[in-house]
């Protein structure tokens, strides 16, 4: 007969949360989603806030906002993008972006995602809401200082990633040079 090894005890098993229980000590996030649409020349659209928000000036930006409860982020960029444009997204969009925001100036977490809206015939009418005093058309170069700061490498992100048609995974509108603890270049798989 084999020798047993002597195990350790089991923990006693505790008895399962409610989901509202456990879920109430789960991070808080929030979801937005915008759509990146060009026109025939390659000029992005962007809008220009009416009114700042809270921990944020009034800025230019793309189409799009945050979700609503139930909403899936192509949804909300497609909703977001017709409530504020009257701009109706035709087909699925692509996905260009998904970027982890920190909780920062009063805000929790939010995942941004972005996706690519297509190019849109020249002359495209623009029905703004009230949410922005103004639109414009200009090319990824024109746009880069009107933006704050924090938007750049995001927007540089957004633009590399819809020429190589592959999707980006950013972190506070950048892309991490690698996983925690990895060289940069360093083989991480088999």
């Amino acid at each position: 007969m084999a020798p047993t090894t002597p195990t350790a005890p089991e923990a006693p098993l505790r008895p399962f949360l409610p989901a509202a229980q456990f879920t109430a000590g789960l991070p808080r996030h929030v979801v937005s989603a915008a759509l990146l649409l060009t026109d025939p020349a390659g000029r992005v659209l962007m809008l220009h806030q009416a009114r700042p928000y809270p921990g944020h000036p009034a800025w230019w930006q793309l189409p799009g906002g945050l979700a609503d409860d139930g909403e899936r982020p192509h949804e909300t960029a497609v909703r977001e993008t017709r409530e504020e444009t009257g701009i109706v997204a035709d087909g699925p969009p692509r996905l260009l972006a998904v970027d982890h925001r920190a909780a920062a100036d009063g805000w929790p977490q939010v995942i941004d995602f972005c996706f690519d809206g297509g190019v849109l015939p020249a002359g495209t009418p623009i029905a703004l809401s009230t949410e922005h005093d103004t639109h414009a058309w200009r090319s990824p170069a024109a746009w880069r200082p009107l933006l704050q700061p924090a938007q750049r490498p995001w927007f540089r992100a957004l633009s590399r990633a819809r020429r190589a048609g592959v999707p980006l995974l950013l972190s506070d509108g950048v892309e991490p040079s690698a996983a925690p603890g990895v060289r940069p270049g360093a083989r991480t798989g088999a």
